[in-house]
């Protein structure tokens, strides 16, 4: 099985930013180099989706090292939570596996050997265009330290999305290990089934919080730096056929100017009403959240001593809502 199989990703897709059809990159370029041939720029091209592959490859071998450290039980924990050699391996991975094998046997030494294997075809497929991307950069002529700075930072900005949204999904793992770490050592407190079900309905609400307080931030960070990119205009919006078929020079370029301001516009438009959502949507489940630990708080006072959360309890629960 290839790579896009195993792991459920294509690699080799090329994002729209760095696509023929897309000038930006054409523009870039020629910030640096005005008199640049076609052929040497479809050769800066190639370099520079060869960094986008392995940018993205290294996210994800990222991703894949939590995933074994999960089920290995490797992930680094607070100082303040014990260490009970818990192995979990995420649900990604027993889905991953399922998928592939199309068995419903997910086993440890099965989940192992499939991570492993996962591993070494990132670490083979990353090898393969570092060697691309020497052997092309080596055959280009006048390629310059200022020029390849100049394609990673273009690559970098079109690659911001891509890298939040696999730091949230490395995040997530991390954040499901400690969960469940936490979530052993309450049972290990033996409560009873109502304070099992207030631990499971806080650690749901919290949960909601945190994610939409992660897209939230990250959206906030994401807008401001596109907006200061160079790169921001037109990187990700090709133009329609029609504009380019036109063959009067003044009027396409004055259209072509007028599509992207109107596109980049409504894009940006687009992504500040999602912050905005995001913003009130946590804001939504902060305020949930309070009111059922009040409601909690108020609850405990009337119970027996018996009935109460013991401390233990009230620690691991504040430590998992922190």
């Amino acid at each position: 099985l290839d790579l896009k199989q195993l792991i459920g990703v294509n690699i080799n897709q090329v994002p729209s930013y760095l696509c023929s059809s897309n000038e930006s990159f054409k523009e870039t370029i020629h910030d640096i180099r005005p008199k640049i041939g076609q052929n040497h720029l479809e050769e800066l091209r190639h370099v520079a989706i060869l960094m986008y592959k392995m940018l993205l490859i290294e996210k994800l071998q990222i991703l894949w090292i939590t995933y074994r450290k999960s089920g290995m039980g490797e992930l680094q924990q607070p100082r303040s939570t014990k260490d009970v050699g818990l192995k979990i391996w995420p649900f990604e991975i027993c889905s991953r596996i399922k998928h592939v094998e199309n068995a419903n046997i997910t086993d440890d030494e099965k989940c192992h050997l499939f991570v492993d294997h996962c591993q070494k075809k990132l670490n083979d497929q990353n090898e393969i265009y570092r060697n691309q991307l020497r052997y092309r950069t080596s055959h280009i002529v006048d390629y310059t330290s200022a020029m390849e700075l100049t394609i990673e930072n273009f690559v970098k900005q079109g690659f911001m999305y891509q890298r939040i949204e696999y730091d949230c999904q490395i995040a997530l793992v991390q954040y499901h290990y400690t969960d469940a770490v936490l979530k052993r050592q309450y049972l290990i407190e033996n409560p009873n089934e109502n304070q099992i079900q207030l631990f499971k309905r806080l650690c749901k609400l919290k949960y909601e919080e945190a994610v939409t307080k992660y897209h939230f931030n990250s959206l906030k960070q994401y807008i401001p730096a596109r907006l200061a990119s160079n790169s921001f205009q037109n990187q990700f919006m090709g133009k329609p056929s029609i504009i380019d078929s036109i063959q009067d020079t003044t009027v396409r370029k004055k259209l072509s100017k007028h599509y992207i301001e109107v596109a980049e516009q409504a894009k940006t438009d687009i992504m500040i009403l999602a912050r905005d959502a995001a913003e009130r949507q946590t804001r939504q489940y902060q305020t949930k959240y309070n009111m059922e630990m009040n409601q909690v708080w108020q609850h405990e006072k009337i119970l027996s001593t018996g009935q109460r959360l013991t401390s233990t309890m009230i620690h691991l629960m504040e430590k998992r809502l922190a």
